[in-house]
């Protein structure tokens, strides 16, 4: 007999991988999504693992690059739209409040209590064939100068020492990078390579993860939002538009969609659709590594028989709809970087909003006064390189309650600080 019924509400690659542990730990499980699986940023980001980049955004350079974005749109890589401001003014303000040197360390540090687990539990899901075609040949870290490519190594020096990655390889100038990829712009004039991290395909993973809990008895209800989320004594009550759903416990894994949920539950969680960017280009040599483009915040993905470019912050106040502008921003400052590429004839232009926090920090733990709602959103840009440990750490919130609970990721936080 199962351990009890848990309704996960999303089925974007928190919602699917939380639906995977809790299954593993012997619950009934139903995902419930308001569209199709996948939906959301779950299918259209970079593909990486990357816990060595798993850095939070808040920063006083990402400050920067928001405020000049105001009046200089093609600067930077953190867009605000000033017509959004009055919308999303509640997240900016607590997000500039954790851009200091002090907080954004601390941060960190935090989110490495999940970042730690990450490689180890990737494997076991490789070991039993959930995730497959993961890459791992490096990522090619590209610059126009050699001061540039220096402080991007020290950068990534420095983050080795905190045991998620290796020291990067030596940096090295254009011919050794022309061995390394022959497809490469007159701007990469001096790189090197940094392992540790690793990618994939993100819309395989999504099919796989599905077929895989569906092989084992997860139910799957799409096109249906979920509109109100409650405990009743020893129950949870999910309301949606065609009924009630009825469970023993509940996971709130709905992505930028979750603050609608989180607000009647009492969580002020600022939960704000940050909109990323990727479309696919077909390269006369498709590059072997992922490249990392400068300063430009432009990132490119070998994904098997397509490469896909990646990047962006978009704060609009909106979670759908895609500004042509910012993919010719993108290949505006990509180009510089790759050769033998017709822009012109990019295709899959895409646009996923991934679910932000004004701290970087997702919002992992139990509704207030209700150990029985999870709520498990709030990954930023790491949805991929976290969602196996956050899928952990719900299983055991919901096995032991508030008992489980990491104060790091306590989704009340912002609510007991401002009210």
């Amino acid at each position: 007999m199962p351990a009890g019924e848990v309704a996960v509400v999303g089925g974007g690659l928190i919602g699917l991988f939380s639906a995977h542990s809790l299954l593993e730990r012997g619950y009934a499980v139903t995902i419930l999504e308001a569209g199709t699986l996948g939906g959301g940023a779950s299918r259209v980001n970079g593909g990486w693992v990357c816990p060595a980049r798993s850095d939070p955004l808040p920063s006083w350079g990402v400050v920067r690059d928001g405020m000049r974005s105001l009046t200089s749109p093609d600067s930077g890589s953190f867009f605000l739209h000033a017509g959004a401001l009055p919308r999303v003014a509640g997240y900016l303000a607590r997000f500039l409040a954790s851009s200091g040197a002090g907080r954004f360390s601390r941060s960190w540090d935090e989110l490495d209590l999940l970042n730690g687990r990450t490689a180890g539990l990737v494997d076991e899901l490789v070991e039993v064939g959930i995730i497959d075609g993961l890459q791992d040949e490096g990522f090619l870290m590209l610059h126009s100068t050699r001061d540039e490519a220096e402080a991007s190594w020290a950068s990534l020096r420095a983050v080795s020492r905190r045991g998620l990655c290796p020291a990067p390889e030596p940096i090295v100038g254009r011919p050794a990078l022309l061995e390394l990829e022959p497809g490469l712009g007159d701007a990469a004039q001096f790189g090197f390579v940094h392992r540790g991290d690793r990618w994939l395909d993100p819309s395989r993973l999504v099919d796989r993860l599905a077929a895989s809990l569906s092989s084992r008895g997860a139910r799957f209800v799409t096109d249906t939002q979920v509109r109100a989320v409650r405990q009743r004594g020893t129950r949870v009550e999910l309301a949606t538009g065609s009924g009630v759903v009825e469970a023993s416990h509940a996971v709130i894994a709905a992505g930028a969609w979750s603050e609608q949920l989180l607000r009647p539950l009492g969580i002020r969680g600022y939960v704000t659709p940050g909109k990323g960017y990727s479309f696919t280009i077909q390269p006369e040599h498709p590059p072997t590594h992922v490249l990392r483009l400068g300063d430009t915040h432009v990132g490119v993905t070998p994904m098997g028989d397509r490469t896909r470019v990646v990047g962006m912050v978009e704060l609009d106040g909106t979670a759908e709809g895609l500004h042509a502008g910012r993919v010719d921003v993108m290949k505006r400052k990509a180009a510089p970087y790759l050769s033998g590429i017709d822009w012109r004839a990019s295709t899959d232009e895409q646009v996923g909003p991934r679910p932000m926090t004004p701290d970087g920090k997702p919002l992992i733990g139990c509704a207030p006064g209700a150990d029985r709602i999870v709520v498990a959103t709030g990954h930023n840009m790491l949805g991929l390189s976290l969602a196996a440990p956050t899928a952990s750490l719900v299983a055991e919130l919901v096995v032991r309650g508030r008992a489980a609970a990491v104060p790091a990721f306590d989704p009340m936080r912002f609510t007991r600080r401002r009210g």
